[in-house]
């Protein structure tokens, strides 16, 4: 399991640095992959067999639509990611530190504080810690909704980490979570290529406004 989460946050990684938006949305494919899984295994390993329902929606929802629908979204802009708040380098630092640190000190932790729950909820954490961090430090609309997608991972990963404590609570919660999380990533898409849209009107205009005055 430990090689999985690792595997996780560093196509996570690539996600939220790389310059390349299509390169950046194509990192989530591997990284929901390996969200599915994880849960599987989870679901193997505890005998939860709810799980495997969770994996297969995952399967669609996050590593086949979430991606498309991205990917449709860039066909209308440029694909270079608009230039963050923070500088690149110092990005990829600070990304690093806070996956590493945040994933083992979270880790840690929960081996001493909340030894019951499953393995993920460390992954999980570190997930949202990061996808927090993303949203403040860029300022392109895809790599903020890739945040958010990453936050949303993360918290899914809670919610299963929590399982052995209430069963059925937390089967509720994630079908609630997995219908949240499509209505609002659909809800995004739509807004995202309407702005696209206004743009590259307002980019025509101004081409046309140009080429008529010469």
């Amino acid at each position: 399991m430990e090689i999985i989460f690792i595997a996780i946050l560093f196509f996570t990684f690539l996600a939220g640095e790389a310059k390349s938006l299509k390169f950046s949305t194509l990192s989530l494919v591997p990284h929901s992959l390996l969200i599915v899984v994880a849960v599987f295994t989870i679901g193997y390993i505890y005998e939860i067999s709810s799980l495997y329902l969770i994996g297969v929606v995952d399967l669609v929802v996050r590593a086949i639509l979430m991606p498309l629908f991205l990917l449709k979204c860039l066909k209308n802009r440029v694909e270079t990611e608009e230039k963050p708040s923070i500088s690149h380098p110092l990005s990829i630092a600070l990304s690093i530190v806070v996956l590493s640190v945040g994933y083992h000190f979270v880790k840690i932790f929960t081996v001493y504080q909340l030894p019951q729950v499953l393995s993920g909820f460390s992954c999980g954490l570190t997930l949202v810690i990061y996808g927090l961090y993303l949203f403040i430090s860029k300022k392109d609309m895809i790599k903020m909704i890739i945040s958010f997608f990453i936050i949303e991972n993360g918290i899914h990963f809670l919610i299963i980490s929590m399982i052995p404590h209430m069963p059925k609570l937390i089967e509720i919660s994630l079908t609630f979570n997995f219908v949240v999380a499509v209505l609002f990533f659909v809800y995004l898409t739509i807004r995202l290529n309407e702005v696209f849209f206004r743009e590259e009107i307002k980019k025509f205009k101004e081409i046309n406004s140009q080429g008529s005055e010469q």
